[in-house]
């Protein structure tokens, strides 16, 4: 009976998986090395070859074991610092309805794991990626789609709304060693032939993480800047299948790996969107036609009607409305008595000037009037002028007379 033949061997190399070794007998025994350890260190292995009386028959006994890793390896990303871009400026209209406003932007994010798997000395693993440390969460507002998160932004009654794909962004505890976040997808990795000395593969890969965002009104709104923001980061956890297709070296890691990857938003000047005149109405001026004095024969006579507009750019599907007033009113509806400050000669007497709306109807001073919706663009808005005798005689002279119009809208 021979005794057990015992030899020490070492190994360089964590690749290196098989050993061939000859015994006195010249008896080949194939024995499995187990590569731990995430760099190359000389593994050495011992290994008890036993041969029976005559040496016809031996085996090789691998002592193997499950190994207790850190810090997952890190996957790795393009872009490593990806940017949602939306709109640089956002003009909100008074009365505009709580809900998403604005246009929606988006980016992708491509993750890479497996150079990570690279690292590790397993034959097979399960890289999840991971969205965590996310900003500020609006936990009052919920998403107007009902999924996403909502986050908060600088500008009170401003939210930003975050979904994504393949897996929906949520708030729950899925995120990196249990914390907010979610799991995006896991990209599952296996060496070719389940043998760690072949390259191997890993799906999907990359992992397409795509982010979408969008500016949502939940409030009043004040004009102010939405600063730059980052909405999260990406990690990844490193765990082994429960089953492998192949007995193998088995090293789990405890937590999830570094941040490689963030995902901002930039930053947005949010206005409050308004009327405003055109630049040839804001001082206007408009001349009547020169009359004859018995043009006017009695109090209440009208003569030399004459048009003019009055022009505003205006945001579509507001209710406007006009209010003039004047600093002389007359007893007449609409009428304004002379002013001598603006008569270049002698002021006529018993004259003033009527204003009448589109419908012909005189002006009421003071008095919100409605005049419609607005549309998308350039607002005209038709009125007259006209001579009104406020008394008798009339006597010759200049006619002169100032009004103030004010847009409103809601």
């Amino acid at each position: 009976m021979h005794e057990p033949w015992r030899r020490r061997t070492c190994f360089e190399g964590r690749h290196m998986k098989y050993a061939t070794f000859a015994s006195p007998l010249a008896r080949r025994v194939t024995a499995l090395v187990l590569a731990v350890g995430l760099l190359s260190p000389t593994i050495c292995s011992a290994f008890v070859i036993n041969t029976s009386s005559g040496g016809k028959t031996g085996h090789a006994h691998v002592l193997a074991a499950q190994v207790a890793g850190g810090q997952a390896p890190a996957c790795s990303a393009t872009p490593t610092s990806a940017a949602i871009t939306l709109p640089s400026t956002i003009s909100i209209a008074p009365g505009t309805a709580n809900g998403l406003i604005g246009s929606a932007a988006s980016v992708t994010v491509d993750v890479d794991c497996y150079t990570a798997f690279l690292l590790t000395p397993n034959y097979y693993d399960d890289f999840t990626v991971l969205a965590g440390q996310l900003a500020t969460i609006d936990s009052t507002n919920a998403s107007p789609s009902g999924s996403g998160i909502m986050f908060q932004t600088s500008v009170p009654g401003i939210d930003v709304l975050l979904t994504a794909t393949p897996a929906q962004a949520s708030s729950g505890s899925n995120g990196p060693n249990g914390t907010t976040g979610w799991a995006v997808q896991t990209s599952n990795c296996t060496s070719a032939g389940g043998t760690n000395n072949n390259p191997g593969s890993c799906s999907p890969n990359p992992v397409a993480a795509k982010f979408t965002a969008q500016l949502v009104k939940t409030g009043p709104v004040s004009p102010g800047t939405i600063s730059s923001i980052q909405l999260l980061q990406l990690f990844d956890s490193d765990s082994v299948p429960a089953n492998p297709p192949k007995d193998g070296p088995t090293t789990t890691y405890s937590s999830a790996s570094v941040s490689f990857a963030t995902v901002t938003l930039n930053a947005i000047t949010v206005s409050m969107s308004t009327c405003s005149v055109v630049a040839g109405s804001s001082n206007l001026s408009v001349a009547l036609p020169t009359i004859v004095s018995n043009a006017l024969p009695t109090t209440g006579s009208v003569a030399g009607k004459t048009s003019f507009n009055i022009q505003y750019t205006c945001p579509s599907g507001w209710s406007l409305y006009m209010t003039m007033s004047t600093a002389n009113p007359g007893t007449a509806t609409g009428v304004i008595l002379p002013s001598a400050s603006c008569s270049a000669g002698t002021p006529a007497t018993n004259v003033g000037i009527q204003l009448l709306q589109s419908n012909q109807q005189a002006v009421q001073f003071n008095t919100a009037q409605s005049v419609g919706n607005s549309p998308n663009g350039e607002l005209t808005l038709p009125y007259y002028a006209q001579y009104y005798a406020t008394g008798s005689p009339i006597s010759a002279g200049q006619v002169c007379g100032t009004a103030t119009f004010t847009m409103s809208y809601q």
